[in-house]
């Protein structure tokens, strides 16, 4: 475990990170291991080190710190970049320095005498390939040196140890040659042809064959050849637009340009570009691949995204999302298109092999984020920017993107902004980039300004950046020129625009579109989309996907201290008061879609929105819900935090069906306590009851059963003491389902027999169906299945008549668990496949595994281990991606649970 955290040294491991790469088979008691080592290891490093912590537990994990020099794999690494860089420019001593030094450290195999787990064996093989590109990076530079003789002996070794590996074959050829020894050289191209055809059945490729014709020819020693370009027929062209105005990073670029030139014959090559904020990584990304393009290369198909990985206030992108986008544009009509991240991934990937493929993914997070993302097969490149090192992409490059220099800065700036306007005042431009901080976005927003305005000098720009104050320094230590450019940028707007502009920075959703920012200022959607068309085309906002806008992080905060300064508190107050109401009544709408036989929120008729996003079906509520999702948990929080106790507590009541049916566990956990204490403050008793509902089915949910059943027993009185029959109606029910996981079936069946009669009393059919069918469920688990046969068939009966097929689910399955535990296995399983296949037509991700873990189950009885084991198996990918607590449970999943439904 030690070697695992010092793998991930300075970042959070995971707990199933960890499990996976301890064992291969985890035990069952996985976690308390874990924490076992966890103290042992902190023991031992308090030993060493008493001063400090050095093992901290973070959210689901652990994280170890580690100094500069203290960790001889992190200088391993360090060696081979600086060998990597050094000989993309042309240092051959540098480079041969470099992996000299980085193989000097390397003894032995990596974790040796160790038995580690499917994750660290992974690890092993790519350092392993890493010691690998250290051998052939210092040989490489001993032949361009003209050291042949000591790179010789060193690769003869390789080449027996690898005997495939047809990069050494090619080096020690050239070696040999270079020291004249042209009949060996031709020898090992024999030996190494004879392997590869005789174990792999393949000829030799490119390399190694350049590598025979430089020694027939008796030509000088050719340590790399340049391909040929090969042109294809573009068949997807989603790349953003290259920038013309493209400057500097000519070193970095072919750094990139030899990376994959290694990468993509064998593999799929993917190359990592990370770097600040405003460093330019996807500028440069973009123009990397419109060259690679333009040279002929990965025609076929170029992909792009942004995964909003580091904006403060938004999820990034879930990968299962992207995929469907990404298959979409591979052709795949949407309704042949999975629903699991996994299956997504494998389809994605079967679609673009054989084929010359160019992805980029702009902005992520984590490895984890990037991985579905990948092609399967060789000749496709990943070109992948981040601001976070992502050391755990296996066999990818990294190119580091640093501030321009004052010279790549100035001719930047005067690319823009003329070469005779910069020519007439050179110092005056070098002070002009100092200002900007030699960030590429700065510059290029403040070139453009002095471009659009032709009565200006280089020195008024000067003066006006040099006259400002408080550039934004104080957001993350950012150079305090961005505020300067920003000023400008801001200035030139019109002032509609600009007033919009200002509000955006009220907006507490991480991306939004017309309708709510329509809403915001008091606009029609059309009008507001008008001016941020115009932003857009202003640099001050960017399109992330058709008709969905986003504030670059640093012109959020700028924005922000706009309205500060130029809209009074009332304003400020109104504008935010609107988008509030709005979110609420566009999520009432949706709930209404989602689940028509719920309990609306109690809205104001006086404050409903002049226009609600168009959710005319079930599938159109649910998309929007999901793409509105994190910014409904925002706003739910900024409602708090402004007094707006009413819309605070009802707006999570309204996202109730919606986190029910999708499992969202911790943003329904976090908007929900949110809630309750709003309408606390509020003196709402129909408020807090409602909440304390919401609260307590979730937390049965989560098994937090203490909880959900005080959560429940507090609303009883709170329903009662309102008269709310139905509310109450609601609470009993999942009052039962909270005693029903706890295993206390009486105490379940006592709250069932007190929902049935209220539901009939207020004319719920819908509920009364629910609680019939819970009731018979805790019948079956106190073995008097008669009743329970009564009571499920009535509740079937209900639903059939009123066509309630959501609610059907539930009692075919309970119904199901009947037949199983009587012994009518083929009933059983004709009730499990009815359940399941109404599950998967309303999007119920966790009720489609927990019938998939029941029929696996059942297949096994019914003599089909085979077929039970894939449905488990695809059941536990589903809990995993949901975070389901089920998926916890290494050896089984839970088969038998109640119906709790908010209301």
């Amino acid at each position: 475990m030690l070697a695992t955290l010092l793998i991930g040294a300075n970042d959070t491991v995971s707990l199933a990170h960890l499990c996976e790469a301890v064992w291969d088979v985890p035990p069952v008691a996985a976690e308390s291991n874990v924490r076992t080592y966890v103290a042992k290891i902190r023991r031992q490093l308090a030993e060493v080190d008493p001063d400090a912590e050095r093992l901290v537990t973070r959210r689901r994990g652990y994280q170890l710190t580690v100094h500069p020099g203290e960790l001889d794999l992190a200088e391993f690494e360090e060696h081979v970049e600086h060998g990597r860089d050094a000989s993309g420019g042309g240092d051959w001593f540098g480079a041969a320095a470099a992996f000299a030094a980085a193989l000097d450290l390397w003894h032995g195999r990596p974790f040796e005498n160790l038995e580690p787990g499917p994750v660290l064996r992974a690890e092993r093989t790519r350092l392993e390939e890493r010691h690998l590109t250290a051998a052939e990076g210092l040989a490489r530079a001993r032949i361009e040196l003209g050291r042949h003789d000591s790179a010789v002996a060193e690769l003869r070794q390789l080449v027996d140890e690898h005997p495939t590996r047809e990069e050494l074959a090619a080096l020690l050829m050239l070696a040999l040659h270079g020291t004249g020894r042209q009949a060996e050289a031709l020898d090992v191209f024999a030996q190494a042809r004879a392997r590869l055809v005789g174990e792999l059945g393949i000829e030799p490729g490119e390399r190694l064959r350049a590598a025979q014709q430089t020694v027939l020819a008796g030509g000088q020693a050719e340590v790399a050849a340049e391909p040929a370009p090969v042109v294809t027929v573009s068949a997807h062209h989603q790349l953003p637009m290259d920038i013309a105005d493209f400057t500097g990073r000519e070193a970095t670029l072919e750094t990139l340009y030899r990376q994959v030139d290694r990468a993509d014959v064998e593999s799929v090559a993917i190359c990592v570009i990370e770097g600040m904020a405003g460093v330019g990584k996807t500028r440069f990304a973009v123009h990397a691949a419109h060259e690679l393009v333009r040279r002929g290369r990965y025609g076929d198909v170029q992909l792009w995204a942004d995964l909003r990985g580091f904006d403060p206030e938004s999820p990034p992108v879930e990968p299962a999302g992207l995929l469907e986008r990404f298959l979409k544009l591979l052709g795949v009509p949407r309704d042949q298109i999975p629903d699991g991240v996994e299956e997504r991934a494998a389809l994605y990937r079967d679609r673009l092999a054989g084929r010359k493929a160019l992805v980029l993914l702009d902005n992520a997070v984590d490895e984890a984020q990037v991985r579905p993302l990948l092609p399967g097969t060789a000749g496709c490149l990943v070109l992948v920017t981040s601001r976070r090192t992502l050391p755990d992409l296996d066999g990818a490059g990294l190119v580091r993107l640093d501030l321009f220099s004052t010279t790549e800065a100035v001719a930047l700036f005067a690319r823009i902004a003329g070469e005779s306007r910069v020519a007439a005042e050179p110092a005056v431009a070098a002070r002009v980039v100092s200002l900007c901080g030699h960030l590429p976005l700065a510059v290029t927003i403040a070139a453009q300004r002095l471009h659009n305005r032709s009565t200006w000098t280089v020195g008024d720009l000067g003066g006006r950046l040099e006259a400002s104050t408080g550039r934004l320094d104080q957001l993350h230590g950012r150079s305090r020129a961005v505020r300067a450019v920003f000023d400008l940028s801001y200035r030139a707007l019109e002032p509609a625009t600009r007033w919009v502009f200002r509000l955006l920075g009220l907006h507490p959703a991480d991306d939004f579109t017309a309708d709510s920012v329509a809403a915001l200022a008091d606009l029609s959607p059309v009008a507001a989309d008008a001016i941020l068309e115009m932003l857009c085309e202003e640099h001050l906002l960017h399109e992330v996907a058709p008709g969905r806008y986003r504030l670059h992080d640093l012109v959020r905060l700028y924005a922000r201290s706009r309205t500060h300064t130029e809209e009074s508190d009332v304003d400020r107050q109104a504008a935010v008061r609107r988008l509030l109401d709005w979110y609420l009544h566009a999520a009432a709408a949706a709930s209404r879609r989602l689940n028509p036989d719920g309990r609306p929120v109690p809205l104001d008729p006086g404050r409903a929105p002049a226009h609600l996003p168009d959710l005319g079906s079930y599938a159109e509520a649910l998309t929007w819900c999901e793409a509105e999702r994190g910014n409904l948990v925002a706003v739910v929080r900024v409602a708090a935090e402004r007094g707006e106790h009413t819309i605070a507590w009802k707006l999570p009541c309204a996202m109730l069906s919606f986190l029910y049916l999708r499992k969202h566990w911790d943003d329904w956990v976090a908007t929900h306590l949110v809630a309750l204490a709003s309408a606390d403050r509020a003196g709402d008793t129909a408020g807090m009851a409602r909440v304390l509902n919401g609260l307590g089915v979730v937390y049965s949910d989560l098994g937090r059963l203490t909880d959900a059943i005080g959560c429940h027993r507090a609303g009883v009185s709170l329903f009662g003491e309102i008269g709310d029959i139905v509310g109450a109606a609601w609470n009993f029910n999942n009052l039962g389902v909270a005693y029903d996981n706890d295993q206390d079936y009486e105490a379940a069946a006592d709250c069932y027999r007190n929902a049935v009669p209220l539901f009939r009393e207020a004319g719920n059919r819908h509920g009364e169906s629910i609680a019939l069918s819970n009731l018979g469920d805790a019948y079956r688990e106190l073995g008097r299945y008669d009743a329970a046969l009564e009571r499920m068939s009535a509740a079937l009966d209900i639903q059939h008549d009123t066509g309630d097929r959501p609610a059907q689910r539930f009692t075919l399955c309970s119904l199901g668990d009947l037949y199983r535990d009587t012994a009518r296995p083929q009933r059983a399983r004709d009730s499990y496949q009815q359940a399941l296949a109404i599950s998967r037509e309303l999007g119920d991700r966790r009720g489609v595994a927990k019938l998939l873990g029941r029929l696996g189950d059942l297949w096994v009885v019914l003599g089909r281990p085979e077929v039970g084991r894939e449905l488990l198996a695809e059941a536990r990918e589903i809990l995993v991606d949901l975070d389901a607590p089920e998926a916890d449970l290494s050896q089984r999943l839970p088969t038998d649970e109640p119906t709790a439904l908010p209301g």
